[in-house]
This record gives C-alpha cells, sequence and structure tokens, in this order.
C-alpha cells in the first residue's frame, strides 16, 4: 500500500526538534503560520519503543489541526510511504 504523506519536522516551545507525520500541509490565513491536518501517527515497530513516539501520541491525539510558525519548522518532505508488515520467526522451521 502506497501512500503520500508529509514528514514536518520542527521546534516545541521548549526548542526540541519533533518530527510528525500528515496528509496535509497548507499556508494558514494566519500569517506565519504553516497549518498541518490529518497527523498521522507511524508504527515504526511494534518491539521498539522510543520516549519521543509516545510524547508525540500524547501531545498531538486530539487534534484535527494545528498551526505552526515558519521559523520553528526545519524542514517539511514528501514521502511515498509503502507499509510492509514486518514477519518475526520466532521458531527455527525445520522443513
Amino acid at each position: 500500500m502506497k501512500k503520500k504523506l508529509f514528514k514536518i519536522t520542527f521546534l516545541n516551545d521548549k526548542k526540541e526538534t519533533l518530527t510528525i507525520h500528515a496528509s496535509k500541509v497548507n499556508t494558514s490565513s494566519f500569517l506565519g503560520l504553516i497549518e498541518v491536518s490529518d497527523i498521522v501517527f507511524l508504527d515504526t515497530s511494534e518491539i521498539l519503543f522510543t520516549p519521543n513516539d509516545d510524547k508525540i501520541k500524547s501531545e498531538f491525539k486530539d487534534v484535527e489541526k494545528t498551526f505552526i510558525p515558519i521559523n520553528y519548522i526545519v524542514r517539511i518532505d514528501e514521502i511515498i510511504l509503502e507499509k510492509e508488515t514486518p514477519i518475526i520467526r520466532l521458531y527455527k522451521n525445520d522443513s
């Protein structure tokens, strides 16, 4: 399954670098802000869990739209995500 997303890297109010993924990024009618909507949380791994992922999920869990100041944005990339299901073998296959 291929899906186009935007990867937005920005600084939060504590000057920490955060990265979120969204389906829509537009200039805002509010001067100096970028509108980010349809935020997507990627399950990068079922095994590994980073504290940064938890921080982003808790901060943006109920957000429909967010407005980020242009001077806080580090980078915006348009990516094509190909979702693959990881295969984890828990036993030795003798056949």
